[in-house]
């Protein structure tokens, strides 16, 4: 075997083990999973996992490291596309905005282990010993800024808005896992961005008066 292919097989082997991980953390939490459910899961003895993954928690890690690779993947061409057409007068096209914004909820739609991951683990993470706490808070205000600065120009408080529209992508992907898909969430999320951010000629309520 060459060194080409004993890397590739690596590799494969890191990846099943990410998707199993990723299924068994989505149903379990970190808590309640265990290093040997996941190796059991793959054909491996624990300590064939741990070669790959130190430990429980750099396997969590790694975990949300995977999530944001894949997010990364497919959304990035649309956040090229919202700051391309923003260059210049610092103002996102609204039609840019709303289209990433979708991508982002399509692409829970299309990973829904991942969806379930994402949401069990930012529920545990309240907890200030969570090991994954301080990526949670980090990335919550990553988003907010990103957020606010495509809002600017199509909403009143754009900081505000973009608390609206994380918190609508974070509770319309819940309930959708708690009625496992039992409606269609991307048909919701389109409806709901008519009200949050209306086209210059719509009548919708302005964005910051949802909720209150």
């Amino acid at each position: 075997m060459t060194v080409k292919q004993k890397r590739d097989d690596a590799e494969a082997r890191r990846r099943h083990i990410l998707d199993e991980a990723i299924r068994i953390i989505g149903q379990r939490g970190y808590h309640g999973f265990t290093v040997q459910q996941v190796a059991q899961a793959c054909g491996l003895t624990n300590g064939g996992l741990l070669y790959h993954f130190g430990s429980k928690e750099q396997l969590l890690v790694a975990v949300l490291e995977e999530r944001d690779r894949r997010y990364a993947q497919i959304v990035s061409a649309d956040v090229d596309l919202c700051a391309e057409e923003a260059e210049g007068t610092g103002i996102y096209v609204r039609a840019a905005v709303l289209q990433l914004l979708r991508a982002i909820m399509a692409r829970s739609v299309a990973e829904p282990e991942i969806m379930r991951l994402f949401t069990v683990l930012q529920s545990e993470a309240l907890d200030a010993e969570h090991p994954a706490h301080a990526y949670f808070r980090r990335r919550e205000a990553m988003v907010l800024d990103e957020f606010a600065a495509m809002l600017t120009g199509h909403a009143p408080n754009p900081r505000a808005t973009a608390r609206q529209v994380l918190a609508l992508l974070d509770g319309l992907a819940q309930q959708w896992l708690r009625e496992n898909g039992g409606f269609d969430l991307l048909a919701e999320w389109d409806a709901v961005m008519t009200l949050l951010l209306p086209s210059a000629g719509d009548t919708a309520p302005a964005a910051n008066a949802i909720g209150t």
